[in-house]
Parts: structure tokens; sequence; C-alpha cells
């Protein structure tokens, strides 16, 4: 395994940069800079950096836990972020007025954690949206109860006590009064002026209501709320254009909270529906923000890469660029930062070979620039960084379908053992990113790995999307199968060496191969379902129904529910079978690698699960993430090199 703990090694060196904000004058930024993984039972020790854009770096914050969140004031040199190094587990507001060896002044008291700050215009207070003790966090940060203090014992759900709030803090005196609804969860937000804000908003307060939020314009002085759209699918991102006369925000299809990836919807705050902005043209897209008062910066996914630019009111695209690679600070959400002049812009970019880091764009032309340097040493130094190739295949039905290979660096002539790593979502996909579908260990471990993108992922349009809706586990996967064949028939893939993996929706599938098929010669499922219908009943979320078709109070819909549930297909069994979870997930509750594993050595099935104490929805502790990989790897040399 010297490969792996050497891959390992490199990985846990990466340093991620996000939540960019510009200082007033646009010559500087600052950004949370966060590790690659957090030690045993602690905060995440990110800390906020500013960056000259001239050259030149300085820490701005010292922890001792996570600092995130920073805005800049829009009036002066103040920064605005949250922190929870007064009580872990719960971001607290700070205000830091001076020089970085000053102490940042907690700010306000708000009984939640924090999730978003926004600076009012006049800088005179900070309206702010926290998330009562109780509630989960999404699934893309972990999937846990929000939890902070003393253990709860008990721990109380009810339908009408937590929700997600928005508070006014006054940047003076710290006095702190709510100001959004009292009877609906906030799940995202934007001024509308200094007394009102255009928000996601929804009554059911759990990760369930998500799935059904509503557009609202919100009024600070009497908390009420005015339903301005009651979406068909999922909406994020809504952005108040600065004559605050309209509202855009994006719609689509998505598996869960922040991976919206839709049409532009714009709509008039005066009345009237929203109608869709340069339909058939921007399809994916996952940010927006508003240029002036007749166009709009937006970035979003296109095929393996992603792109951005500038779309007018009347739909024409004003400028467009793509890239192979990810703008934004995570391969879920693709984003950009308008510099202040209007004509650049700012981003962390990150590409194969390429580590992330914060660059800069002065015109149209693609003549990026880094601002940053944070991973330049552990980028030149990465050990045996594998061939990655974009690969096409067609599904049934003559699907064009796109994916990656990756081959490791120092690899024997011919076909080799391959593991088919399946991404999870399904509202997501395998992309050119430094470590493709955070797959780099499986290569260094001296394996091919195939990443299929396959029907109902982002980046190939709303249409493609959808595909899967009411067929999980059907042509889906039987497109991922045909990827495999491909692989065998191109000399990439060794016959009968066949492994299968995947987390959270790719652990579903994984189940769904090991339960339907004897393909696979060995199967790691982390953090997966195999009961569509158990699931829904004790997840926090209402994926189940959506990718069965509809409601599951309905019959038709229970039926595709109870079809494709793994652990009801399960005949004989014969794909060893390594399950790795986490305790504390919310998101594909523990019972489900419980219940898959009793239901493999009830058929005697080889089959062993790993649970993480203190983990969600997939592994952050640094000690967890490095025993799931080897022990992965470890089952793979067992039951997959040797057939």
């Amino acid at each position: 395994m010297t490969g792996l703990i050497a891959c390992l090694d490199a990985l846990e060196r990466i340093k991620h940069p996000s939540d960019l904000t510009l200082r007033r004058d646009g010559k500087a930024l600052a950004a949370t800079i966060s590790p690659a993984t957090r030690e045993s039972g602690q905060s995440y020790a990110s800390r906020i950096w500013g960056f000259d854009l001239a050259g030149g770096s300085e820490q701005l914050t010292f922890g001792p836990a996570s600092d995130a969140l920073g805005r800049y004031s829009p009036l002066d040199d103040r920064l605005a972020f949250a922190s929870d190094r007064a009580l872990p587990g719960k971001m607290a507001l700070y205000l830091l007025q001076g020089p970085a060896t000053s102490a940042p002044r907690p700010l306000g008291d708000i009984p939640g954690t924090i999730e978003d700050i926004r600076w009012s215009a006049d800088a005179r207070s900070l309206i702010v949206l926290a998330a009562d003790r109780g509630l989960d966090a999404a699934a893309t940060s972990g999937a846990k109860r929000l939890a902070w203090g003393n253990d709860e014992d008990p721990a109380v759900t009810n339908p009408v006590d937590t929700r997600r709030r928005l508070y006014r803090v006054m940047v003076g005196d710290g006095k702190t009064m709510e100001i959004g609804p009292g009877d609906l969860t906030v799940w995202e937000f934007d001024l509308l002026g200094d007394h009102e804000a255009i928000a996601v908003v929804s009554s059911d307060a759990s990760e369930r209501g998500w799935y059904h939020a509503k557009l609202a314009r919100i009024d600070f002085a009497t908390r009420k709320a005015v339903i301005l759209h009651e979406p068909e699918w999922q909406i994020m991102g809504a952005a108040v254009d600065p004559a605050g006369k309209r509202a855009a925000f994006l719609e689509s299809w998505s598996s869960d909270r922040g991976l919206v990836a839709g049409e532009i919807r714009l709509m008039d705050l005066a009345g009237g529906k929203p109608a869709t902005l340069a339909a058939g043209k921007l399809e994916n897209i996952t940010s927006i923000q508003w240029r002036d008062e007749n166009s709009l910066w937006f970035a979003g996914w296109q095929r393996l890469g992603a792109i951005h630019g500038v779309v007018r009111l009347d739909g024409g695209i004003e400028s467009l660029s793509q890239e192979e690679g990810i703008v934004g600070t995570t391969s879920f959400l693709a984003s950009i930062l308008p510099a202040a002049d209007g004509a650049g812009i700012l981003a962390v970019r990150e590409s194969e070979g390429r580590a992330p880091e914060i660059e800069q764009r002065a015109n149209r032309a693609n003549d990026w620039r880094r601002v940053t340097s944070l991973n330049s040493a552990a980028e030149q130094n990465f050990p045996g960084y594998p061939e990655v190739r974009a690969v096409n295949w067609k599904g049934p039905g003559g699907l064009a379908l796109e994916g990656l290979v990756l081959l490791p660096k120092d690899r024997s002539p011919g076909p080799l053992p391959m593991i088919v790593d399946i991404h999870g979502g399904p509202s997501w996909a395998a992309k050119h990113a430094f470590n493709p579908g955070y797959a780099l260990p499986h290569a260094a471990a001296g394996y091919a790995v195939f990443l299929p993108n396959y029907r109902g992922n982002v980046g190939w349009g709303q249409e493609f999307s959808r595909m899967n809706i009411g067929d999980p586990g059907g042509a889906e996967f039987q497109d991922i199968l045909a990827g495999i064949d491909w692989c065998i028939a191109q000399g990439i893939a060794k016959p009968g060496h066949i492994g299968v993996t995947g987390v959270s929706y790719g652990g579903y599938m994984t189940a769904w191969a090991v339960a339907t098929t004897h393909r696979f010669q060995a199967a790691v499922m982390i953090s997966g379902i195999c009961d569509n219908l158990s699931s829904h009943y004790s997840c926090n979320h209402d994926f189940s129904a959506f990718i069965a078709g509809g409601p599951l109070t309905e019959k038709r819909h229970i039926d595709v529910a109870l079809d494709r549930s793994p652990l009801l297909r399960l005949d004989k069994p014969t794909t060893p079978t390594l399950i790795l979870h986490g305790a504390l997930d919310r998101c594909t509750p523990l019972g489900q690698a419980q219940e898959f594993y009793a239901g493999l050595v009830e058929r005697g099935c080889v089959s062993e699960l790993v649970v993480y104490s203190r983990e969600g929805h997939g592994f952050q502790e640094r000690g967890h993430r490095r025993d799931a990989w080897q022990r992965a790897i470890a089952w793979f040399d067992r039951y997959l090199k040797a057939g």
C-alpha cells in the first residue's frame, strides 16, 4: 500500500479556499482556507486569510476552532465572520475591525448556528441566517443533527419548535432582533433594500421541507412573508436586481440541497409569473449574480467541465466561457466572483493536475492568473498522478454518455483490474478536477478507475437530468454496465477482475449491483441505501419520493420504491461486500447499512460492516478517512486482484 499511503498523505496536504469576499476598494479579497480533514472530535481548523490582488497575503483570524463566512463591509474594511471558537459546533458572529493582530469582537446574541451573513447597505447592521439546534446539516456537509454544548438527552424532534431563522444584529451595540417569519423556515435569502428580503422558504423545517420550498418576499418589520412562486421542482440562488424590481433564481430537479443545477427564472416583483431566461441555452446553472439592471453573471456545469459568463434579460448571451475543470469552491457548486470594476472575475479553479487555487481573470480572454499558491508544493510533488482520459460510450437506446477513466502512472501494459466508482447525487457528475470523483487513491493503489456519468446527471441539460426519475436502478444502471463493457473492449479493464464502489446514491447503486448481478468480484458500499421505503421514513429528506416518481403515500410509487430496493432483490448474492457508514448519518441512516449487512450474511455472502463514530454522511475526520481508504483498498486487493 505504499502508493496509497503516499497519495493519502499528499491529499491531506491540500488546502481548500472558499467564501471569497472582495474588500471595498477591490484591491484585495478575503477567503476561508480549510484543511482537507479535521482531527478526531474537533471542528475543521479553517482560518480566514486576506490576499492582495497585486501580491501578498495575511492571516486574518486564528481560531482556535473554525472561522468561516467572511464578509467585508460595503463601506469600510471591517470583516464580519462566523466562528465556533466559543462553543464547538455553534457558529457565532464576530467582527474584525482593525489589523489582523487585534482580537475579533463577538457580536449579537443568536440562539442558533450561523449559516449565512449579509451586511446592510448602510453597514449599520448585519442580517444573519441561523439554524436552531436539532435541525440537520445538508447532505453535502455531513447531514448530521446540529448540536452543541451538552449532549441532547433526550433529543426532541417536532415540526414546530425548530427552524432556520433570520436575525438583524446591530453593529454598534450587538442588539439582536428576529426579523424572519415565525411560521416558516428560511433556507436562503437575498436582501431587498435594508428592510425586506427575497427568500427560499418552507413550512416544514426539516430537509424534507427544502424539496417543496417556495419563493417569498419577507417584510422585516412585520415579519410577514408573501409567497411569490410555488415551483414544480427545487429552487436555489435567489438574487434581487440593483433596482429592487426583479428577482432571479434557479429551478430544477435536485437530489440534494445545494446541488440545484437548473434554468434561470426571472420574475417581476410587482407581480406575474416567472419566465425562463435563455431557455434551451443555459440549463445547468448553479449560481447567478446581477451585473446591472439588465444582465446577470452566471456559472454552471456543461458536460465534464464548467461554464460561466453574462446573460442579458433579453436572453442574449453576452459572454460565455467553457472550462475543462471546476470553477467554484466545490464540485457541487460552480461559482464566480465579479471583480470590483465589473470587467474581470475571480474564482477558485482546479483541473486535472492543478490543485484548487484562487485565480483572477482580467478580461474575457482565457488568461487566468493565480492569486494564491496554497497548494503549489503539493501539486508539484504529488506522487504518481495518474493519466486521466475522457471517454464516450452509448447506453440503452443509443444514449450518448461521457465519463472519465483514471489509469495508474506506472502501470504494466494490458488490461488492469478495474474499480467502477459510481458517484452520488445523482444530481452531480464526475468532472475534470484535481481529484476526479475523489478517486485518486484507487489509481494510486494500482487500479484502473471508471467514473461513469449516467442518465440523471447534471451537465447535459434538463431532460437528461430527469431521465432516471421513476426508474432508480433501471436504465441508469444499464448505462454503467454498458460503460464497463466498453472499458473491457478497449483493453482497459481485465474481465473477471471488476469491482464496484460508491458513496450515497453511488452506495445505493453498489448495493443494487450486488443484489441484482454477479458481475462484480468485490464491492465497497459507502453511506448507501438498501431499502427505499424504510430509508424514506428514517432519513431526513424527501429524495426517495422524487426518485421513485412521486409521493410515497401512493401505491404506484410505493411499488417502484419496493421493486427497486436492493434488500428486497437479494436472492443468491455472491459479491464480497464491505459496508462503510457514519454512525450519525441522517441522509442515509445507519440502519440501511445494518439491514444490508444482515441480509447478505443471512444468505451466506461474505460481508463486513464498519461504522465510524461521530461521522455523518461521508467521513471527515482524518483517522476515519484514512482507515476507510485502507480498508477499501485491502478489500479490493483481497477479492479483486486475485480474481
